[in-house]
């Protein structure tokens, strides 16, 4: 889950709008791709005016805002621990002034304290198409 735009666009030549949505998701894959091929279940779905207190972001965020969620894999089982992937995202850059409806002190991926605008649960099924 995260509250930064990372639309998957397709766009992936020129710029602009679309295609910074399809940096931030690249930007995903790529981490994700550090510890092995990333397998995506489901491509990011953004859920609008969504109730922060039923999220695990940072106390810095609260209200109502828009958040993105996805769902992957990797191709063997044990090569993604959540611990893992919170510190290969710390302090990733991305782009912002997109999609996201929260504020941020910085362009960079935060998954740990207050500022934490990404996390990852460890599931089998999120159902969330």
């Amino acid at each position: 889950m995260t509250l930064i735009d990372i639309t998957e666009t397709g766009v992936i030549k020129g710029s602009g709008h679309a295609r910074d949505q399809q940096r931030n998701w690249e930007t995903v894959l790529q981490l994700l791709g550090l510890k092995t091929q990333p397998l995506i279940v489901q491509p990011p779905v953004c859920f609008i005016n969504e109730n922060l207190e039923f999220f695990e972001f940072g106390d810095f965020y609260s209200g109502t805002h828009s958040v993105w969620a996805f769902q992957f894999r990797g191709e063997r089982d044990d090569f993604y621990f959540i611990d893992q992937l919170e510190q290969d995202f710390e302090q990733t850059p991305i782009i912002l002034g997109l999609e996201e409806t929260a504020r941020f002190m910085l362009p960079i991926f935060h998954s740990y304290g207050t500022l934490k605008n990404i996390y990852f649960i460890q599931k089998e099924s999120l159902n969330i198409n």
